[in-house]
């Protein structure tokens, strides 16, 4: 009878532990703007005004994006271009990548050899498919 109260009891908190990871992982996004709530524009805005509705138009040009596809990118490339890769790895997920085709998603890099969960924190800015 202790026994099985203990497994429950751990059992439990394994299951508190993994969805506290899992709340982590994906933060919310609470920066939505209200409808109801009138917006101001900075100078490097445009604004134009319609009956009844604001809206603010962004003039600035995003820059270039510097990110590297994974689905595309040369060993060399890969090497280059990422923190902590060298040729070996890169030529890794190049291999992985002819053998089983195209990446569909940044998390099954890790299923490549020598690449983990902290290859993909430090490197996820710089990575697209």
């Amino acid at each position: 009878m202790k026994k099985s109260k203990k497994l429950l009891i751990l059992a439990l908190l394994l299951t508190g532990w993994g969805t506290a990871l899992r709340l982590n992982a994906a933060p919310i996004n609470t920066n939505i703007p209200d409808k109801n709530i009138a917006t101001t524009a900075s100078p490097s805005q445009n604004v134009h005004n319609k009956s009844k509705e604001n809206t603010v138009v962004d003039t600035k040009k995003e820059p270039p994006s510097n990110r590297i596809s994974i689905n595309t990118a040369t060993a060399e490339q890969l090497a280059k271009s990422l923190n902590c890769i060298g040729m070996k790895k890169a030529e890794a997920i190049v291999s992985y990548r002819e053998q089983y085709g195209r990446f569909t998603e940044l998390d099954q890099l890790q299923e490549v050899s020598g690449i983990g969960p902290s290859f993909l924190e430090r490197n996820s800015a710089k990575l697209k498919l």
